[in-house]
């Protein structure tokens, strides 16, 4: 649990406690709707960035309900692989795939190639 403390104008302290997933959720959120099209980035990058580890990512990364909306399929190992995608509920690599080489990354061997990932959001 993560507490707000929130301190009014007259002075009145509010304390209320979040889950930290709830907070981590949001957070990755955010951070991939800064990964541009035609590139992606890894769960290592984004872990380095919210503090967790990164198959913490992927766990939260799992959790999105708005596919394709939320880009989760820009987010790939630090070795280029593409790691998993699941779609409605069922596990669908290929898919991830395709929608990566639509927005202009290159896939070869089920891999993408290093010019393709970012491995920083902010500098």
């Amino acid at each position: 649990m993560v507490k707000l403390i929130n301190i009014s104008n007259d002075g009145d302290v509010a304390v209320r406690s979040i889950p930290f997933k709830s907070i981590a959720l949001e957070v990755l959120q955010i951070l991939l709707q800064l990964i541009p099209m035609g590139h992606v980035t890894t769960y290592k990058a984004l872990a380095d960035l919210m503090g967790v580890h990164p198959r913490y990512v992927g766990v939260l990364i799992r959790g999105n309900k708005s596919p394709i909306v939320v880009p989760c399929h820009r987010v790939v190992k630090s070795d280029g692989s593409l790691g998993g995608y699941t779609f409605n509920g069922l596990s669908n690599v290929e898919f991830k795939r395709k929608v990566l080489e639509v927005e202009g990354v290159r896939v070869v061997n089920r891999r993408v190639p290093k010019e393709y990932i970012l491995s920083k959001l902010i500098n």
